[in-house]
């Protein structure tokens, strides 16, 4: 059972009244969806099985005056952004978290098949896109909400075995990092969350004592972290452990990074920029 957690003063208020977690029906997803609902925020969760989806929604109502509704729906499917335009029609979705996962297919890639790719790109690359960019619009209009992508630190280099997973997982993060500045004068703020060696349902057959001494990160943590840090930056990595595995600043010093591309692209389209940081773009 997920702990109560305190989140910052006045988060339903910046994030709700409604979330939508698509990966929204075990794991991280479950984790989210608990704690959200500790302070009040009605949800929309989406998952590809019904049964888990179920549970969680009659739970979370027994325990806590929200509204629940859930969705089976398959994610890399080409009619995903028509049903969840359709799920979510008519309500003010203040907060969405993009938390869907897949079990990791370990070859190389000469043999992962056309179907697989497609699986992999749509899954991670398309549809978030799609979904950030609709949810979006409305959040900008209202001058305030969040927008969170989950990440993995495979996606800090490429691996052999895994292939196409880091590559796409890389594109949550790039995309996120865009977001956080292309949203941040409308109010809304993006982040991504990197995960780790993370005790979800999907890694059950994976050792992760292997190569890490403490081994996985509970799920609850994971949310935690990424609740706690939705509107600090564009980007935070959870667990301690994990961000000593990162080059030195890197967290530090991204949203400068960030900040200087978007004063590039802006400048040689002449197209006008809000800074988001600090930092002096050079003359």
């Amino acid at each position: 059972m997920t702990a109560a957690v305190e989140l910052p003063a006045g988060f339903a208020d910046k994030y709700g009244p409604w979330a939508l977690i698509a990966g929204g029906s075990e794991g991280v997803g479950e984790s989210f969806a608990r704690m959200l609902a500790g302070v009040g925020i009605n949800l929309l969760l989406v998952a590809r099985r019904e049964q888990p989806l179920r549970q969680l929604a009659a739970s979370l109502q027994q325990q806590h005056a929200i509204e629940v509704r859930y969705l089976a729906a398959d994610l890399t499917q080409p009619d995903v952004l028509q049903r969840m335009q359709e799920f979510s029609a008519e309500l003010e979705v203040g907060l969405f978290i993009y938390n869907a996962g897949s079990a990791v297919k370990y070859a190389r890639y000469t043999e992962w098949s056309v179907d697989d790719l497609d699986f992999m790109i749509n899954l991670n690359c398309r549809t978030p896109a799609l979904l950030c960019n609709h949810f979006a619009k409305a959040m900008v209009d209202r001058g305030r909400g969040g927008l969170m992508l989950l990440s993995s630190m495979a996606a800090m280099a490429g691996s052999a075995w895994l292939s196409i997973y880091p590559a796409s997982k890389a594109f949550d993060q790039m995309l996120a990092e865009g977001l956080w500045h292309d949203l941040k004068p409308g109010g809304v703020d993006a982040m991504c969350l990197v995960l780790g060696a993370t005790d979800t349902p999907s890694h059950a057959h994976v050792d992760f004592d292997a190569f890490m001494p403490g081994g996985a990160m509970s799920c609850d943590q994971a949310a935690q972290e990424g609740l706690m840090h939705l509107g600090d930056g564009p980007l935070w990595v959870a667990g301690e452990d994990n961000r000593a595995r990162l080059p030195a600043d890197y967290l530090a010093n991204r949203p400068a990074a960030i900040d200087m591309m978007s004063w590039g692209t802006a400048v040689i389209n002449g197209l006008p920029h809000v800074p988001a940081t600090e930092h002096t773009e050079p003359t």
